[in-house]
Parts: structure tokens; C-alpha cells; sequence
């Protein structure tokens, strides 16, 4: 099963004042989700295990690291910041 079919976001103090560092909500995040965005597999050994990029309903572009649990269907930002050009170069159409 693939993360874009989660059916629940884990939201807790930890996770929103890690992102809220890099000046993302939550909401930002969940609308990222929603607009179809790019996936891939984070880097191992890393914290999250997938990496999403796309776009906010304002047209801001995040890269966002989220740990999948697949048997929960849930996700869990743990952390994200504005996409560099690189990363809009190659993962967005």
C-alpha cells in the first residue's frame, strides 16, 4: 500500500513545532497531501520514510518528510521546508 492512500494525519506538540521551525503548518502540509503530490522514498536510516513535494492551495512548493505507517493507514510530518529549485526541478511537472 502506497502513503498517498493514508486516511489520517498524526498530529502531536513535537511534529507541529518541528515544522512550525521551518515557518509550515500542519494545514499546509494536509493540503499537500491533498493536491496530489510527487512521492518518494526518503533516504535509509533516515527518520521518515518518505519524502512528498507539492504544492499548498496558496502555491507554496514544501518537501516533506513523513513517516508512513501502513498498517495504521496514518502519516506523520516530521519535518518539512520550501523546496529548493532542485527539488521542484525534479520532482514536479
Amino acid at each position: 500500500m502506497h502513503p498517498n492512500s493514508a486516511s489520517e494525519f498524526v498530529w502531536d506538540e513535537g511534529n507541529a513545532r518541528e515544522l512550525s521551525r521551518h515557518k509550515v503548518t500542519p494545514s499546509e502540509v494536509e493540503e499537500v497531501f491533498s493536491a496530489g503530490a510527487s512521492w518518494l522514498p526518503n533516504k535509509k536510516n533516515r527518520s521518515g520514510n518518505w519524502k512528498m513535494i507539492g504544492y499548498t492551495n496558496g502555491g507554496r512548493v514544501l518537501t516533506l518528510i513523513l513517516f508512513w505507517d501502513e498498517e495504521k493507514r496514518s502519516l506523520r510530518a516530521i519535518t518539512g521546508w520550501d523546496s529548493t529549485k532542485s527539488e521542484r526541478t525534479r520532482y514536479l511537472i
